[in-house]
């Protein structure tokens, strides 16, 4: 193989927004797993950013950004802001309100080391695109209503200019237990995971045309909310798609502490040019007190 065809990456994945306060829990936490880490590549999700009452914008992202040696080459996607979703039971919203807050957005981030291209032409410099997958019909203050984005890059990487895809699927109110809490309602769960068929299938929509008929390289990474033997994952994703599951090996089992398995996760297309790669659950004392997820990471070597 000609190792000058080739190109690595190391990918990782993080839902950072949850947080862990019954364990005294700061974005200095998530900032140094991200740098022990050190990702070429890092998906993120639940970033959040608020403008305060002059105009200046303080954002998560920041300190990830310095703490990555990203650089510039970082980009978010709103998924629900307080001037477009603005409600009484968002208790978040209230509490901007009244301390005078221009706006407050969160949503998913990408950041690499690399520049970001055009998605149709690497040879020009581009931006990340926001691509609703998801729109309730009318925002209710909870995450039942939250809408979903994939937000989609081009990395100027040569020879192989890789798309990347981060996605955070919808999760519903007592869909899963809470720890001393009520058992999850049936109904909740199988309308969840039909949301998120519906969703998985767009994405595959999305990338069908310009990417996966094309034989392009994309790696798709995120906090799906689904276990790997949940529909949108085999039966979509895999099996339709044809996305290969980089699948852990080393670490914990499960990235959610109320999920039995990862709910996080990281996939790679196509399937001929994903030479090697080696994929991990991060557990360390840290990442379980940073934040409610444990982030995945990847080293992969493409063609």
């Amino acid at each position: 193989m000609d190792e000058r065809r080739t190109s690595r990456f190391r990918l990782m994945t993080y839902n950072v927004g949850g947080g862990r306060e019954d364990f005294g829990s700061t974005l200095d936490d998530v900032v140094q797993v991200i740098r022990e880490i050190s990702p070429d590549i890092l998906v993120a999700q639940e970033i959040a950013e608020y403008q305060d009452a002059d105009g200046v914008w303080h954002s998560a992202l920041d300190p990830i950004a310095q703490a990555g040696a990203f650089g510039k080459h970082v980009h978010l996607g709103p998924t629900i802001c307080m001037r477009e979703h603005m409600h009484v039971q968002k208790r978040l919203f209230i509490h901007g309100l009244f301390h005078d807050w221009q706006d407050w957005r969160q949503g998913n981030a990408i950041l690499s080391r690399w520049e970001f291209v055009r998605l149709g032409d690497p040879a020009k410099p581009g931006a990340p695109r926001n691509v609703p997958i998801y729109r309730a019909p009318l925002y209710q203050g909870t995450r039942d209503t939250d809408s979903r984005y994939a937000l989609i890059a081009r990395i100027g990487r040569a020879p192989v200019f890789p798309f990347v895809l981060g996605v955070h699927l919808t999760t519903l109110v007592a869909e899963r237990a809470r720890e001393g809490g009520p058992l999850p309602l049936a109904d909740k769960t199988e309308e969840a995971q039909i949301l998120r068929l519906k969703q998985a299938r767009r994405l595959l929509d999305l990338l069908r045309e310009h990417v996966l008929e094309r034989g392009k390289v994309i790696f798709l990474l995120g906090d799906f909310n689904a276990a790997a033997s949940e529909p949108c994952i085999a039966s979509v994703l895999e099996d339709e798609g044809e996305f290969v599951r980089l699948a852990p090996t080393r670490g914990t089992n499960a990235t959610h502490p109320k999920v039995i398995g990862p709910i996080d996760h990281i996939f790679a297309y196509p399937r001929d040019r994903l030479l090697e790669y080696e994929c991990w659950i991060v557990d360390s004392p840290l990442a379980q007190r940073a934040s409610d997820h444990l982030p995945v990471v990847a080293d992969v070597e493409v063609m």
